[in-house]
């Protein structure tokens, strides 16, 4: 009695604060989901399973059930670890709002068009960069001609074409508009805190921020040079279960060329200095402004040889 009790309890409590989900502000904190389940809910990998449409008592309950460890997953761990209950109930809402994978692939068949196709168009709200086969000036917010000139002032650190020559600065060429604006932004704000940065961020525009993060984002990355690392690569691909470490590949991709539309950023052609560095602020805290906590709960898991040797092989990715 007892059990059923507590069951409807449970239940009910599921029930209300999908009552008070908002699926707008899911849609919003979606996007780092859509890495792995796409940005309509219809995940295009086997290994992930499709949201759109599912229940939303129940994607409540598989998100509490990761951030509790009562479901395990190395991936699912560190993503849901942040999240709170109405964070969980806008997700739902949003995801089991959406067209089930059998209903958007009707609708396409239909219209003859593809669900994954981008959009050619001006670059959506709270976006930078849209992927899309058209001209710089139709994918980035920013104007690149403007953002070179504007670049001047960052090219002692960063490389006049993004490239840094400085191990201790991180290279912007080929990065994503997206990542680079918000960067900018949150140096100008203090949710990433860099007192060479605070100073170069001051006076900046939003405007000048998407200029810069066009320019760069055109630029020719260097491929890593640096040597391969075993130890690094198994972290890198397969993460550690025991530590419950996530893989790398998750967020960054197999070639370190990270998801735009998911804010993971390239990490290909850093130098094992810089990436040192990151993973250690992330570790103890001194840098914060990652999506839902991500990299600081994978980064406190990892001890000085291990942040050693996957920085070391991340030099290798080409």
């Amino acid at each position: 009695m007892k059990k059923i009790i507590f069951s409807l309890l449970v239940a009910l409590s599921s029930v209300s604060a999908v009552q008070a989900a908002d699926a707008n502000a899911g849609k919003e904190k979606s996007v780092t989901c859509s890495a792995c389940h796409g940005p309509t809910g219809v995940s295009a990998s086997p290994m992930f399973p499709n949201l759109a449409g599912q229940n939303d008592a129940y994607i409540i309950k598989q998100l509490k059930d990761f951030k509790s460890g009562a479901r395990t997953d190395a991936m699912m761990a560190p993503m849901a670890a942040n999240l709170s209950e109405a964070d969980m109930a806008d997700l739902a809402a949003h995801f089991s709002g959406l067209p089930s994978a059998n209903e958007q692939a009707a609708a396409s068949a239909s219209t003859g068009s593809s669900t994954d196709a981008a959009p050619v168009s001006a670059p959506a709200a709270g976006n930078v960069e849209i992927v899309a086969s058209t001209p710089a000036s139709a994918i980035y917010a920013g104007n690149v001609a403007a953002g070179k000139d504007k670049a001047l002032a960052c090219a002692a650190c960063h490389g006049a074409d993004g490239n840094s020559l400085v191990p201790m600065y991180p290279s912007l060429a080929g990065q994503s508009a997206n990542y680079i604006a918000k960067q900018l932004a949150d140096f100008k704000s203090g949710d990433r805190n860099d007192p060479v940065m605070a100073g170069m961020v001051a006076a900046l525009s939003k405007e000048d921020m998407n200029d810069l993060a066009a320019f760069f984002a055109v630029q020719s990355k260097n491929a890593g040079t640096g040597e391969s690392n075993e130890v690094g690569h198994k972290l890198y691909i397969g993460g550690d279960a025991d530590k419950g470490v996530t893989a790398c590949i998750a967020c960054h991709g197999v070639a370190g060329k990270g998801m735009k539309q998911a804010g993971f950023p390239s990490i290909t052609g850093q130098s094992k200095d810089y990436l040192k560095k990151q993973l250690a602020s992330f570790r103890d805290g001194s840098r914060g402004n990652d999506n839902n906590g991500i990299m600081r709960n994978i980064a406190i898991k990892l001890s000085d040889a291990d942040i050693e040797a996957v920085a070391q092989y991340i030099t290798s990715l080409k």
